[in-house]
């Protein structure tokens, strides 16, 4: 057993590493735990020494999947193991483990080692970011929407480029961002360059990187965004905007896959999937001579359209409580529980013509202005509304969704007499759709209506 126990030097250079390290016999018990593995699991060397490592680890896989165990029957060195540690606080620590086999002279397997890499706050990080750009973050359960998202999960799953068109404000980015971290790159860079924000000198060093003395002011090299971007995604946002001469540039990474940096010729292989988006008609530029033919025809592989707000306000109830329940998030010192009816029946009579991010700081706006806790139309600031004839019926936030739109169709079909056509107008939504919801929400005209 001695032979397992690490020299004085040795100890001291396992005690200085960061990764957790952990020397074990045949027999599965403890001879050397260096610092960081103590203070990962919450033990001091004395009561770890000589007991079994799984009362020391307390690892996910110690009872069905013990990782010196599977070493030894494949008779081979294991890394790049996904496991669990549970410390002494109970504290659960996602780990990287990787377990090394000790061999005596003639070769006999006579001890191990196992050494584990805290992972913890990278995989919560990674979880919060999926979270963010997860489906979640788009609502809709519009029809049109939900074909949205049957093509991002589609194309997600590949690597070919998408043009995502839509007006200002319909979440453009957000989708981008959805296929990015649903594909097979989601670990990798995923970079953004806003093209109607830089002159036409400034984006391409942004995009393609110069090198040192291309330009006044070029004291050194700079990495471009398409490196940067390199084995993950490029998000292109406002392509309509770009010069002709950054076209040019801009066809060429995306038919061979290279590019130079400005001022240099040496040409750099580039591996960056491009989601490209805009809010201008294309077709129309390219026949003004503004847009390239070639580079729309390279940017249109898989094309997603977004519809604008009006086009589906019957998500309109499901997107002023999602908002109402971020923003409530964002002023924890505030009370902001519900929203007046007489809200939502304005708001579904505007045109938005700001999208969902209008939506978004209308909200917002009328949150910051709310006296008791519920946004009344008072507090939206659109043109005030006739006098209310009764007092107005009260959304809260925690209320379901389906309650909110039910209540809605409810409260509009009494209003309308009951007149399908009328309400489905109010609504935006098709007559079609109306008896859908209808019939989900056994929504019936009461005798005497």
């Amino acid at each position: 057993m001695e032979k397992l126990i690490p020299d004085p030097n040795a100890r001291r250079i396992l005690d200085a590493m960061n990764d957790g390290v952990i020397v074990t016999n045949v027999e599965r018990k403890v001879v050397f735990i260096n610092e960081a593995a103590r203070s990962l699991l919450g033990v001091k060397e004395g009561d770890a020494l000589d007991q079994r490592c799984k009362s020391i680890t307390h690892s996910s896989e110690c009872e069905y999947s013990c990782p010196m165990t599977r070493a030894l029957q494949q008779d081979s060195d294991l890394s790049g193991l996904s496991m669990f540690y549970r410390g002494r606080n109970g504290q659960v620590l996602n780990c990287r483990t990787s377990v090394i086999l000790l061999r005596d002279a003639a070769g006999k397997v006579v001890g191990g080692v196992e050494i584990f890499t805290d992972t913890t706050q990278v995989v919560r990080l990674q979880e919060q970011a999926e979270e963010r750009f997860s489906f979640s973050n788009i609502v809709g359960a519009n029809a049109a929407m939900q074909e949205v998202f049957d093509l991002i999960r589609m194309v997600a799953e590949t690597d070919s480029t998408v043009l995502i068109t839509g007006e200002s404000g319909t979440g453009k980015e957000l989708v981008a961002s959805a296929i990015h971290f649903h594909s097979l790159r989601k670990n990798r860079s995923f970079v953004k360059v806003n093209c109607a924000a830089l002159n036409e000198g400034v984006l391409e060093s942004e995009l393609f990187g110069h090198v040192r003395g291309a330009f006044t002011g070029a004291v050194a090299d700079k990495m471009g965004r398409f490196e940067m971007a390199h084995g993950g995604t490029l998000f292109l946002d406002e392509i309509g905007e770009i010069p002709p001469s950054t076209q040019v540039k801009l066809l060429r990474v995306l038919q061979e896959g290279e590019m130079e940096r400005v001022g240099s010729s040496k040409t750099v292989k580039i591996d960056a999937r491009v989601i490209a988006a805009t809010n201008r008609d294309l077709a129309v530029s390219m026949q003004e001579g503004g847009f390239r033919q070639d580079l729309f025809y390279r940017l249109n592989v898989f094309r997603i359209h977004l519809p604008a707000l009006r086009e589906r306000k019957d998500d309109i109830p499901l997107l002023v409580d999602h908002f109402m329940r971020k923003i409530a998030a964002k002023m924890p010192q505030k009370r902001i529980e519900g929203v007046e009816e007489e809200v939502l029946a304005r708001l579904l009579e505007y045109d938005f013509p700001g999208n969902i991010r209008e939506l978004e700081n209308l909200i917002e706006h009328a949150a910051i202005r709310c006296r008791d806790g519920i946004i009344r139309s008072r507090d939206l600031p659109l043109p005030t509304a006739p006098p209310e004839e009764a007092p107005a019926l009260l959304y809260q936030i925690h209320s379901p969704l389906e309650t909110v739109e039910r209540d809605l169709i409810l409260k509009l079909l009494e209003a309308n007499g009951w007149k399908i056509n009328r309400t489905a107008e109010r609504l935006g939504i098709s007559r079609v759709t109306l008896w859908r919801k209808m019939k989900e929400y056994g929504i019936q005209k009461r005798e005497g209506s």
